[in-house]
């Protein structure tokens, strides 16, 4: 009877061990993913549970998807080459497109200072760029992702921005003073909100990027598409080159990409890229990843992805 007792003891032990070590552990949520990780769309962030000491997110919400382009991005030497390689190609394109227009650099001087509307003599030129992933590395933003299995949210992304830390990627400064010395204008179209101007001007000017004043910034207010604001800097001034890390950067037509993703109006533009187009490498987000989504079966990310996969 006592041997009875002692078990019965230990199992009631026990069952209560398993009780408490399952209330400090994260909820159930199958088949729960979040949205195309890092497009800054304002996704909601996962739900977060107070259990005494312990906070912990819903089981169901994962960023390790970030984790081998995110790792891609900062450590591989490949990254580095690509963006010296691609804004050294941009300082040539740049040089020829000026050449080609016929502008002399005394011509270039006057038009940019008397600001031409089109009637007469040609317009100034200009550049226009987008910042992030583009001039400045948001990388340490997608590994807190990662580390606190973060989806993207408003709010923890105006954290990052106002800390104005985002370090110059590989090449962007440099090539910024380049057409700044040649007389050209540089407009940075981005989707960051207006209210996030102050402390993105703060971070480029910090490492002296040219015309980093608020005067040279069109971000967004109401769409995150950029035509509206190309047009405007169109009245004053020609843009005769587009660099960025997403299509819909340079062209309105890479917006919706349709079934083939978008390599068949890619093709047809193949003879801008490298002339008037200059794309930068960008695997941790950007449309390619929202319509790739949009486009795959499945309930969760990984499922979507998956299905994407080809195979032999």
């Amino acid at each position: 009877m006592k041997k009875l007792i002692i078990v019965a003891g230990m199992i009631i032990l026990a069952a209560c061990g398993a009780v408490k070590q399952k209330s400090v552990t994260p909820e159930e949520n199958p088949g729960q993913r979040t949205p195309a990780p890092g497009v800054h769309q304002g996704q909601p962030a996962p739900k977060s549970v107070a259990n005494g000491d312990q906070l912990t997110r819903e089981s169901g919400v994962t960023q390790d998807q970030l984790i081998l382009a995110t790792l891609w991005y900062q450590k591989s030497a490949e990254m580095r080459a690509l963006y010296y390689q691609c804004f050294r190609n941009a300082e040539r394109a740049l040089a020829e497109n000026l050449q080609m227009s016929g502008r002399t650099m005394a011509q270039v001087e006057a038009a940019a200072a008397e600001k031409r509307t089109g009637e007469g003599p040609k317009k100034p030129p200009a550049v226009v760029l987008d910042i992030d992933e583009t001039l400045l590395d948001n990388s340490p933003f997608q590994g807190w992702q990662v580390i606190e299995d973060k989806a993207f949210n408003n709010r923890d992304w105006t954290r990052w921005v106002e800390l104005a830390r985002a370090r110059p990627l590989p090449g962007a400064v440099e090539f910024t003073r380049y057409a700044d010395s040649l007389g050209v204008e540089l407009f940075y179209v981005s989707n960051r909100t207006v209210a996030e101007m102050a402390p993105t001007v703060k971070n480029l000017a910090a490492y002296g990027f040219a015309d980093a004043d608020s005067t040279h910034m069109f971000f967004k207010e109401t769409t995150s598409s950029k035509v509206e604001r190309r047009a405007l800097i169109e009245k004053d001034y020609e843009i005769i080159l587009l660099v960025g890390d997403n299509l819909a950067d340079q062209s309105a037509v890479y917006e919706k990409r349709g079934d083939d993703l978008g390599f068949g109006a890619v093709d047809a533009d193949r003879r801008l890229f490298g002339t008037k187009y200059i794309v930068l490498p960008n695997p941790m987000y950007g449309t390619w990843l929202s319509e790739l989504l949009k486009m795959a079966g499945g309930k969760t990310e990984r499922e979507k992805l998956l299905k994407m996969l080809e195979t032999f």
